[in-house]
C-alpha cells in the first residue's frame, strides 16, 4: 500500500521539478533578457511567485492522481460486476 507521506512528498517534488523546468531553467537568446531575468529571480516577489506556482502545480498533480485513482476504482468495480 502507498504511504500518504510518501505520496505527498512525491507530489511536492514533482511540482518543484515542473516549476524548475518551466521557470528556473528558462533560456533566453538575449544576454540582456538573461540578466534581467536573473535580477528578477533575486527578489522577494520571485520567491512569492515561486511559492504560489509550486502550490498550483501541486494542486494540478494531486487532482490528476485522484482522477487516476478514481478511474482505477471504477475499473475494479466494473470488473467485479461482470
Amino acid at each position: 500500500m502507498i504511504d500518504q507521506d510518501w505520496l505527498k512528498d512525491s507530489i511536492k517534488q514533482e511540482a518543484k521539478l515542473k516549476f524548475a523546468a518551466r521557470w528556473e531553467n528558462a533560456e533566453f537568446n538575449s544576454s540582456e533578457a538573461r540578466q534581467a531575468f536573473q535580477a528578477i529571480k533575486n527578489t522577494d516577489e520571485w520567491e512569492a511567485f515561486k511559492k504560489v506556482m509550486i502550490q498550483a502545480y501541486e494542486k494540478a498533480i494531486t487532482s490528476n492522481v485522484l482522477n487516476q485513482l478514481q478511474g482505477i476504482k471504477n475499473l475494479i468495480h466494473d470488473a467485479g460486476e461482470e
